[in-house]
C-alpha cells in the first residue's frame, strides 16, 4: 500500500515540474517565407527541414535564407604504407539572412570540423562518417536557430 501511494505521489511531483521544450515552433520569434538552397544534398536538406520545423507562423519577423553547404574529407596523416591513418570532416554553411522586402539583416558564415582516425573495417567506417557528419549538421542548426532567434 505503502509503494501504491508513493508512486502517485511521486508522479504528481514529476508530472508538474514545469517542464517545457526550449526549441518550440511556438516560442520562436521568426518565421522563414524562403529559403534558396545552393548545394542541393540530403545534408544542406536536414539543416533546411530542422530550420523550417521551428518556424513560428504567427512571428512579426519575417525572414528568407540563403544556404550555401559545401563538405569536404581530407587527409590529415599518412602510415609508412601510404595509406590514410587520420581524416577529417568539415562542413561549412554560409547563411544569408534577409527581410520580407529582400534587404540583407547578415551574413554568417559556421565552419565545424571533427578529425579521427581510419578504421580497417570499410563499413563500421562508412557508418562512422555518417554519423560524424549529421552531428555536425545538429550542430550547425542548432546554431542557425540561436542566430534567427536572437535577429529583430
Amino acid at each position: 500500500m505503502k509503494s501504491l501511494i508513493s508512486m502517485i505521489v511521486l508522479y504528481v511531483m514529476l508530472a508538474n515540474c514545469g517542464f517545457k521544450p526550449i526549441y518550440n515552433s511556438k516560442n520562436s520569434n521568426f518565421q522563414i517565407m524562403e529559403i534558396k538552397n545552393e548545394n542541393e544534398n540530403k545534408n544542406s536538406f536536414f539543416i533546411e527541414n530542422t530550420i523550417m520545423s521551428l518556424s513560428n507562423k504567427d512571428a512579426l519577423n519575417k525572414l528568407k535564407l540563403e544556404i550555401d553547404y559545401d563538405q569536404s574529407l581530407t587527409t590529415v596523416l599518412k602510415d609508412s604504407k601510404g595509406d590514410p591513418s587520420k581524416k577529417k570532416i568539415s562542413v561549412i554553411v554560409n547563411l544569408k539572412i534577409k527581410n520580407e522586402r529582400d534587404n540583407l539583416l547578415s551574413t554568417k558564415n559556421f565552419n565545424e570540423e571533427f578529425s579521427y582516425d581510419v578504421q580497417s573495417d570499410k563499413f563500421d567506417m562508412s557508418q562512422y562518417e555518417d554519423n560524424i557528419i549529421n552531428n555536425l549538421n545538429n550542430k550547425i542548426s542548432n546554431d542557425i536557430i540561436f542566430l534567427l532567434g536572437t535577429i529583430e
